[in-house]
C-alpha cells in the first residue's frame, strides 16, 4: 500500500471487535506513517536552517596523480552467529557511540534551501484573533492514502468550536451532519483537548497558520480513497500541512487533522482525534522520537481518555508473542507494534506518574534518553535501561495479586506468553531479538542450576565493512538528517572520478539518501548521479519528496560499487558530501559507505581514519557491536514474585543456582533479553537448566 508523504492514518478494519457497540464505526487498526515537525515551543511558524560546518579543505587533494588500482586492505575476520571471539576496541567504541548519540533533527526548511534554493520563509504569522465565520468555504489539498493523489476540493466551515474549526467537504457522498450533532462533536473535541494536552503538553499554538484553533477537515470517501468500495481509513495527521508552501507547496499551512466524514458522530471518530492530537502535539517537541514512543503514547491517550478497548486489544496482541523488538517498526503487521508500544508506555506513565509523564511526552530527547536525563533531574533511582528492565519482569507478573507496585500494568492486559519447561535437564538454543524477551516458566521441585551462554558479537548490518575493520553508518533515527561532508580541490585536474561503495537498507519511497556535491561553500547542493542509484521509476519517490532526481532508497541487498563523473566541476574547490534524511517512522538498516576515492587526486579513503569528513550522524562503525545479555529470575516467596537479575561475566556466560519450589505463590519464571543499540539482527544464546 502506498503511503502518503508525512502521515499518521488509521484504519478501519471490519469485524475487528465483536463486541463494538451498533451506533460506531468499526474499531481501526493503525497503519503507521508520518509525524512531520513544527517548531520548536514557540510561536514561530518555521525553524531557522542550519547548515553543518564547513570541512577545511585537505591540502595533499590538491594533487593530481595517475589513476592506478589501489589496493584497499583485506576486510576485517567475520564471526559466527554464536560468536565467542573477544570484543575489539572499535567494536565496543561502536557500541558506546550508536547507545548515546542522537543524530541531527532534520530540518526541512534548511534541505529546502540547499537543495531547491528556496527563500527561508519569513517567521511569525499575524496572530488571528477573531475566528473564521461559518459558512466560509475554500479548498484544502487533501490525498488519497491508498493511490497517493493529492486533489483540492471544497470544503464548508460548518461548525466552530472553543479549539477547532470543523469543514465538511462538498464532494458528493457526504452527508451534512445536523446543528445537534455538530454541537455534540465540536464539545466532545473541545473535552479532547483539554484532557490530551494536561496529560501530553500543548501543541504548537497559534502554529503556523497564527490561528490558536486546529481544524477538523471531514472529507468525502473520493476525497481520501482511491478505491472508495474498499475505504478503510477513518482519519490522519498531515504534518506536511504544518510546513510553509514554500518548503512543501501543497501544504494546507496549518494544524489540521484529515477524517473520514462518514465517521462523524461516532465514538470511534473521537477515538482517532484522540490519538492523531497527541501526534499533534509531539511533533511540537520531539520530531524524531523512537516509534514506541510515537505511537505508543497515541495509544496510551486513547487509553487516558476513556477509548482503551483498541489499546488494550493491541498490547495483548503484542503480549501473546513478546519476543518482538522494541527499537524498531515494521512495514506490515503493525498492530503488535501499536500494542507494544502502548504497554510500555502505559508502564512509563504509572511508574513516572502524571507530572513526569508528561515532562517525558514533552522531552527533547528520544525514547529512553529522555528516562535517563528525567530521573537524573528528578533524583530517580534508575535509568531507562532499568525501567525497560522493570517493565520486561512487569509483563510476566502484573497480575499478581502481591506483586509490588512498580510492576503495576492495567486491568485487562494479560501476561507475557510463556515457554514451559517440566523436563530437566532442558537444553535451549535459539535466538531473542533486541530490546525484547523470551520467557519461560520453570515447572518441578528441589534445586536447579541455570548454565548461560550468550553470544559475544551481533552484526550491526546485513553488511560488514568491505575492507578493514570500519565502515561509515548513518545512525539509526526517525526523522533526521545525517551528512558526511569533505571538501576537495580539483583546481589542478581536468577530469575526475567519485568511487564509493554503498550499502542501503532503506524504507523504500520515503527515505532516501543522496551524493552531493556544493560549488559555493556548502550553501547549496545538487546531485550526483551513479549508475546503482534509483529514482528512474516512479515507484522510486512515489510522493515525488526526494531532493535530488537520483537517490538511494529501498535495499541493495550487498555492497555495490559506484562511480560518480566530477569532471564537470574541476578547476574549483567543491564539497561532496553523503546525506541521509528520513521520515517520521520506520526505518530499516539504514546506509553505509566504504571504500571513497577520488584517484585523480590521489584520495583513498578506507574509513579506518575519519580523513577528513565532517561527520553529523555518520559514525565510522565496526562490522559487529558486543552482544549485551539480561538475565531475570522471578521466584515466589510468601505469595509475592522476587525479582532476581542473574549476574553474567564479561564473556557473556552465568552460571546460577536456585530452588525450583516456591514458598507459595507461582512457578518460577527465567526471561533472557538482548539490547545492543541500533541493530535489527537478532541474538543468539544458550542455556541449559539442570
Amino acid at each position: 500500500m502506498r503511503k502518503p508523504h508525512f502521515i499518521l492514518l488509521l484504519l478501519f478494519t471490519v469485524g475487528l471487535f465483536a463486541c463494538t457497540q451498533a451506533d460506531e464505526a468499526p474499531t481501526p487498526t493503525a497503519v503507521a506513517e508520518k509525524p512531520a515537525p513544527t517548531a520548536a515551543p514557540t510561536n514561530t511558524a518555521v525553524s531557522t536552517p542550519t547548515t553543518p560546518p564547513t570541512p577545511t579543505v585537505t591540502q595533499n587533494t590538491a594533487v593530481p596523480t595517475q589513476p592506478t588500482e589501489h589496493a584497499w586492505p583485506p576486510p576485517a575476520k567475520t564471526y559466527s552467529e554464536f560468536s565467542r571471539q573477544p570484543i575489539t576496541q572499535a567494536e565496543q567504541l561502536t557500541f558506546d557511540i550508536l547507545e548515546t548519540d542522537l543524530p541531527p533533527d532534520r530540518d526541512d526548511v534548511a534541505l529546502a534551501v540547499a537543495y531547491r534554493g528556496i527563500t527561508v520563509p519569513s517567521d511569525n504569522p499575524p496572530l488571528v484573533t477573531e475566528p473564521q465565520s461559518v459558512g466560509t468555504s475554500q479548498p484544502f489539498f487533501v490525498s488519497t492514502y491508498d493511490t497517493n493523489v493529492t486533489t483540492s476540493p471544497e470544503f464548508l466551515l460548518q461548525y466552530v468550536s472553543d479549539h477547532a474549526y470543523f469543514w465538511f467537504d462538498t464532494t458528493p457522498g457526504l452527508t451534512p451532519p445536523d446543528a445537534e450533532t455538530l454541537a455534540d462533536m465540536g464539545a466532545a473535541f473541545d473535552d479532547i483537548y483539554e484532557k490530551d494536552t494536561f496529560f501530553f503538553g500543548d501543541e504548537a499554538n497559534p502554529g503556523v497558520d497564527g490561528d490558536p484553533r486546529v481544524h477538523i477537515v471531514n472529507a468525502a470517501p473520493p476525497t481520501i480513497c482511491g478505491d472508495t468500495n474498499a475505504c478503510g481509513l477513518l482519519g490522519y495527521v498531515a504534518t506536511s500541512n504544518m510546513l510553509p508552501t514554500a518548503v512543501y507547496p501543497t501544504s494546507n499551512q496549518r494544524e489540521m487533522f484529515v477524517m473520514n466524514g462518514t465517521a462523524f458522530g461516532s465514538q470511534t471518530y473521537l477515538d482517532v482525534l484522540a490519538h492523531e492530537f497527541r501526534h499533534m502535539i509531539e511533533n511540537r517537541y520531539d520530531v524524531n522520537d523512537v516509534d514506541w514512543a510515537v505511537e505508543g503514547s497515541a495509544m496510551l491517550a486513547e487509553d487516558l481518555l476513556g477509548f482503551e478497548s483498541d489499546s488494550i486489544f493491541r498490547g495483548n496482541l503484542f503480549l501473546a508473542d513478546p519476543d518482538q523488538q522494541l527499537n524498531r517498526w515494521t512495514d506490515g503487521n503493525t498492530i503488535p507494534y501499536y500494542g507494544q508500544g502502548y504497554v510500555m508506555n502505559r508502564y512509563l506513565f504509572n511508574r513516572l506518574g502524571t507530572d513526569l509523564y508528561r515532562v517525558f511526552a514533552t522531552h527533547p530527547d528520544p525514547g529512553f534518553l529522555a528516562v535517563d536525563a528525567i530521573a537524573a533531574e528528578n533524583g530517580l533511582d534508575f535509568t531507562g535501561l532499568e525501567l525497560w528492565l522493570d517493565w520486561l519482569a512487569a509483563l510476566a507478573i502484573h497480575n499478581e495479586p502481591n506483586a509490588p507496585e512498580i510492576y503495576a500494568l492495567r486491568d485487562g492486559l494479560e501476561t507475557a506468553a510463556t515457554t514451559v519447561i517440566n523436563t530437566f535437564p532442558f537444553n535451549v538454543d535459539t535466538t531473542v531479538n533486541q530490546f525484547a524477551a523470551d520467557y519461560y516458566r520453570l515447572s518441578g521441585s528441589g534445586p536447579a542450576t541455570l548454565d548461560f551462554t550468550g553470544s559475544n558479537h551481533v552484526p550491526l548490518l546485513a553488511a560488514r565493512p568491505l575492507s578493514g575493520e570500519t565502515m561509515w553508518v548513518a545512525n539509526r533515527a526517525n526523522y533526521s538528517m545525517v551528512s558526511m561532508t569533505h571538501a576537495f580541490d580539483l583546481t589542478q585536474v581536468d577530469k575526475a572520478t567519485l568511487e564509493y561503495a554503498v550499502f542501503h537498507e532503506i524504507e523504500a519511497g520515503y527515505d532516501f539518501a543522496y551524493a552531493s556535491i556544493s560549488t559555493d561553500g556548502g550553501r547549496t547542493w545538487q546531485g550526483l548521479t551513479a549508475e546503482n542509484m534509483q529514482g528512474t521509476d516512479p515507484v522510486d519517490d512515489p510522493s515525488d519528496v526526494a531532493y535530488t532526481d537520483r537517490f538511494y532508497t529501498g535495499n541493495s541487498d550487498d555492497w555495490v560499487q559506484e562511480t560518480a563523473d566530477l569532471t564537470p566541476y574541476v578547476g574549483q574547490t567543491v564539497h561532496i558530501r553523503f546525506e541521509y534524511v528520513t521520515d517520521p517512522i520506520l526505518t530499516f538498516g539504514g546506509i553505509a559507505f566504504d571504500n571513497i576515492a577520488i584517484p585523480e587526486i590521489g584520495f583513498y579513503d578506507d574509513v579506518e581514519s575519519d580523513a577528513g569528513w565532517e561527520a553529523h550522524g555518520f559514525v565510522r562503525a565496526a562490522g559487529y557491536l558486543p552482544q549485551r545479555w539480561h538475565l531475570i529470575l522471578i521466584t515466589f516467596k510468601d505469595d509475592t514474585p522476587v525479582v532476581q537479575h542473574i549476574p553474567i561475566s564479561d564473556d557473556n556466560t552465568a552460571t546460577f543456582e536456585f530452588s525450583l519450589n516456591s514458598s507459595g505463590g507461582g512457578r518460577p519464571f527465567l526471561i533472557v533479553a538482548a539490547s545492543s543499540p541500533m541493530t535489527l539482527e537478532p541474538a543468539h544464546y544458550q542455556f541449559e537448566i539442570r
